[in-house]
């Protein structure tokens, strides 16, 4: 695992850088019994109480006026905070294609127009959890058809390479600052893919911050796909990668993700463009023709169109197909008169491990937390420390209808 002072600075590199029915029901009961931490999880630094301490500090620039719309890495930590409603418009909100109908099912095209790549990049839109949700499918299908890697331009790992082969862990990188990457991540690590980051591109922290937030995507990802030739198909010539990246609306316009990816990685990449509708109840389906909501339709080669996620009590979801549910947060984690951060993570995971979910509330707020269901360790914390012990929650499947 990295050393304390690494961690917390790729921490703060990484800061740096809808509506449909809602369920009808959600039971959520408290148990007692929390197990304690495996003693293999023993930390001597406190690397989650630093990644806590920096949400602190950004809700506190939030508070003091610094505004998402002009500020790109204010909106992204308040996304990552479980605040879409005060970051911002997303891609998807401002989407323009309709949902096409679904006329093949999209992950089994997928699956069939790359059984015989070598190299397959899927690029989202940025803020668009529900296509975050859907590559998640992607990756996991491709796993078990014989991909070996899994590439990301927003991995960060450190020298020894992913810390834990099955459980995302809020030291990895951009990715894992967010639960619904930290979703992706786990579906990579656990699917046995190895993982690839981009490296250690940069000289300084001045020329990190010299540099514009396009300019610094492209040189993130060239050196990305470096590493890709390097780590995965120089050493294993029957290697067969996955490439995830995210377009953003400042991303650098000289040349395709497509052909810098054939030019340093030496292998030509199957591109999956996923774009957002308008529509927040409809499946995932293939777009024959390239709307024009998708940025990069001169380099795709298959696109899908995502149904937009939709909001449960004022939360953005993932979409559908997680089968998220409003769970409220138990009265002894409250604080009403501080703000308070509240992570729910899987029972039995580390406290490194990136959350299910995580919600900052300032004085005064209700938010519920937004779970699948399972088993889940819920813990609360103001700048002075926990706010209680942890609950453990156990959130039921929705019964049939």
């Amino acid at each position: 695992m990295r050393t304390h002072a690494g961690s917390l600075a790729m921490l703060v590199l990484a800061a740096c850088s809808p509506e449909a029915a809602p369920p009808s029901l959600t039971i959520a009961e408290e148990t007692s019994g929390i197990p304690a931490p495996e003693p293999a999880w023993h930390l001597d630094a406190d690397l989650a109480g630093e990644a806590r301490s920096f949400f602190f500090a950004q809700g506190d620039l939030y508070r003091a006026g610094v505004q998402p719309s002009a500020n790109p890495s204010i909106a992204d930590v308040l996304r990552a905070l479980g605040r879409d409603d005060l970051a911002g418009p997303s891609f998807e909100t401002g989407a323009e294609n309709a949902c096409p109908q679904q006329w093949v099912e999209p992950i089994e095209m997928i699956a069939r127009a790359t059984s015989g790549e070598r190299f397959v990049i899927i690029e989202t839109e940025r803020s668009a959890p529900a296509q975050i949700a859907f590559a998640e499918d992607i990756v996991t299908r491709l796993s078990n058809e014989g991909f070996s890697s899994y590439a990301d331009d927003g991995l960060t790992l450190g020298p020894g390479g992913a810390a834990h082969p099955d459980v995302p862990l809020i030291t990895e990188g951009m990715v894992t600052r967010d639960t619904v990457y930290g979703r992706l991540l786990r579906a990579a690590k656990t699917g046995g893919l190895e993982l690839i980051d981009a490296g250690v591109w940069w000289s300084s922290a001045n020329e990190l911050a010299a540099l514009s937030p396009a300019e610094h995507m492209h040189r993130r990802r060239e050196a990305l796909a470096i590493q890709v030739s390097r780590r995965a198909f120089a050493r294993n010539p029957e290697a067969r990668v996955i490439l995830h990246t995210q377009r953003s609306a400042e991303d650098f316009t000289e040349g395709s993700l497509k052909e810098t990816a054939t030019r340093l990685a030496g292998h030509e990449p199957l591109v999956i463009a996923l774009t957002s509708c308008s529509e927040t109840d409809e499946p995932p389906a293939f777009l024959p023709g390239h709307g024009s909501g998708v940025s990069s339709a001169a380099s795709a080669d298959l696109v899908f169109a995502i149904p937009r996620a939709f909001e449960i009590e004022g939360r953005l979801t993932s979409g559908a197909r997680e089968d998220e549910r409003a769970v409220d947060i138990p009265p002894s984690l409250l604080a009403a008169s501080e703000t308070v951060l509240i992570e729910a993570r899987r029972e039995g995971e580390p406290d490194l491990a990136v959350p299910e979910d995580r919600l900052m509330l300032f004085p005064g707020e209700t938010l519920p937390l937004i779970l699948p269901p399972g088993a889940y360790r819920i813990e609360a914390w103001t700048k002075q420390g926990p706010v209680a012990a942890p609950v453990s929650v156990i959130v039921q499947e929705a019964p049939p209808v």
